[in-house]
């Protein structure tokens, strides 16, 4: 069942308003339905049919000036403990903000965990950024496992970057600057990311 509350979003993982769920009747479109473990859809992606590349305007949300640094923040994780952006400088800080009704973002997660575990040896930290408060994220990963380190509630930092769109994922490095920044979900997130990392450990 179809409800005002379910979130819907495009391929690269901007917010539609409810307007666009006229788009389940677009036969250009087809609509990519996220449930929750009671069966009850949460969001709706839809993904455009073409036998043809689609082009991609760039999200103005995704510039940034080369070498850039990174905003300071602090904020805490899901057992109450402090993170200061700037004391992790030193070590590659990978930021996934994210939402637990994004549909989009829940389809990248067993990437980023492979992620995870791919430099679980190497000084990086992948601090995952939600406004979500910590009851409906506890309630979340009851059924989803998602390996970052989670951080709830916080409204400062996703303000602070300005994000609007999810998933966003920025790679800061050990110098606390922006070496990358990826607005919207893509499938070859994990590769992306991968590189990024990499290069910035040299």
């Amino acid at each position: 069942m179809i409800t005002p509350d379910i979130m819907l979003f495009n391929e690269q993982g901007k917010i539609l308003p409810t307007s666009k769920m006229e788009l389940m009747a677009n036969t250009d479109y087809k609509p990519l339905f996220y449930a929750d473990a009671d069966e009850k859809i949460k969001s709706i992606v839809f993904q455009k049919k073409s036998n043809h590349p689609v082009l991609i305007k760039k999200n103005p949300e995704a510039n940034y000036t080369k070498g850039e640094k990174a905003l300071d923040f602090i904020t805490t994780d899901m057992d109450g403990n402090t993170i200061k952006l700037s004391e992790l400088q030193g070590k590659v800080v990978v930021l996934n903000f994210w939402f637990t009704k994004c549909g989009p973002c829940i389809v990248e997660m067993p990437k980023l965990n492979e992620l995870v575990k791919e430099f679980e040896d190497k000084d990086v930290v992948f601090l995952a950024i939600t406004f979500n408060k910590k009851g409906v994220v506890d309630n979340f990963l009851f059924d989803t496992a998602f390996d970052y380190t989670i951080a709830p509630n916080a409204n400062d930092v996703i303000t602070t970057y300005g994000v609007q769109s999810y998933p966003t994922s920025i790679v800061i490095n050990k110098k606390g600057k922006i070496a990358l920044k990826e607005i919207g979900y893509r499938t070859n997130i994990k590769s992306v990311l991968s590189k990024s990392i990499n290069t910035q450990l040299k």
